[in-house]
């Protein structure tokens, strides 16, 4: 992975990562009918975040975990009410699993294993 991918995967994950607070900040305010609003809308931000930094991640794998947080985007905006510092910790579980799997060392395509005799 080049430097420059890596730093830009850096940036991304940071801005997930800040969408992803964000997002229990407005359903800790907003009210029980705001709610199901605010989740369409930063579901639809991460979605297209995500389809558009996709060159970013490790690989498809990586990729199709972040997308499927859209799907707990929309989970949790179902529930009207928001309380506690619960989902804030989650979010950071989610970006330090995000860390520790993009810098797991994993084994190199055959393509790049030392040729057979």
């Amino acid at each position: 992975m080049t430097a420059l991918r890596q730093n830009a995967w850096y940036f991304v994950s940071a801005y997930l990562l800040v969408v992803y607070l964000a997002y229990f900040h407005w359903l800790n305010i907003a009210t029980a009918e705001q709610v199901s609003f605010i989740g369409a809308g930063f579901t639809a931000v991460w979605l297209v975040s995500c389809f558009v930094f996709q060159n970013v991640f490790r690989n498809r794998f990586e990729f199709a975990i972040h997308v499927m947080l859209a799907l707990d985007f929309h989970l949790e905006s179902l529930v009207p009410r928001q309380a506690g510092l619960g989902f804030y910790f989650c979010a950071a579980g989610f970006w330090a699993v995000f860390l520790i799997y993009h810098h797991w060392p994993i084994q190199q395509r055959a393509a790049e294993a030392p040729a057979r005799p």
